[in-house]
């Protein structure tokens, strides 16, 4: 079986790396990307010894010429992953123009133009989309607005896809929810009390941990898989409960 071109856009660390992991795992060939060069040299460094089929392309996923640069970079793709985004803390009076519009570019726009890149490949090769949004585009998060509405937005382009695409290339999201990652351990440190911040990171989804990124990983490779070729369309939601309603007690 020829391995498949994969894409993981922010995966140089976290969810993202352990997405770009799995699938070297399991023998594709896998673009890693980072904002910075250096990032993606290092990530490189660490995994060629014992996946030779590892490449790399940096760029600023809010700049258009990057986003140019990077799918010509790539070429043909059989599974484009958009995973980049962050999260700003800032309530809605505290939100600027400029700090909504950078937010967007990485965490929608760049998704939508790279899949308009990649679309003429993914199709010839029926190919697969997987965009990773979060449960807070299900539920409000008091001072993420803006990320909120970012994640929202993806999982409607996500669909919005699926239905223009079918039959050639499926489109699937998956909403992660609290995720044990370098961001939440440097959170827990730097609280006043990290004991009370680690309990709350624990506490927030039903089953009373966080999810390992190597959770979040494998089923992104599901919804890749051809096997998982009656999906599309779909918002997976993978948040230890969080969404699914009150507890009693």
């Amino acid at each position: 079986m020829t391995a498949r071109r994969i894409l993981v856009t922010g995966s140089t660390r976290g969810i993202g790396r352990a997405i770009a992991e799995r699938f070297l795992k399991d023998g594709e060939t896998v673009y890693l990307h980072g904002r910075s060069a250096d990032a993606v040299d290092r990530v490189l460094s660490d995994l060629r010894a014992k996946f030779p089929q590892v490449q790399g392309v940096a760029g600023d996923l809010a700049d258009r010429q990057r986003l140019r640069d990077l799918a010509s970079a790539v070429g043909e793709l059989d599974v484009l992953v958009n995973n980049a985004g962050y999260y700003v803390e800032e309530t809605v009076e505290q939100v600027t123009a400029e700090s909504w519009n950078s937010l967007m570019a990485v965490n929608v726009s760049a998704a939508w133009f790279l899949a308009k890149a990649f679309l003429l490949s993914l199709r010839q090769r029926r190919g697969t989309i997987v965009n990773i949004a979060s449960d807070a585009a299900f539920v409000g998060i008091p001072g993420g607005a803006s990320y909120c509405a970012s994640k929202g937005a993806l999982v409607g382009l996500t669909r919005a896809l699926a239905m223009e695409l079918i039959p050639d290339v499926r489109s699937l999201c998956i909403c992660p929810g609290p995720v044990e990652t370098d961001m939440m351990w440097n959170q827990v440190a730097t609280a006043p009390d990290p004991a009370v911040m680690r309990e709350q990171w624990m506490s927030f989804a039903p089953l009373n941990r966080v999810a390992k990124p190597e959770e979040i990983a494998a089923l992104v490779a599901h919804a890749a898989n051809p096997q998982a070729s009656f999906a599309t369309g779909a918002a997976w939601l993978i948040d230890g409960g969080q969404t699914a309603g009150k507890r009693l007690a």
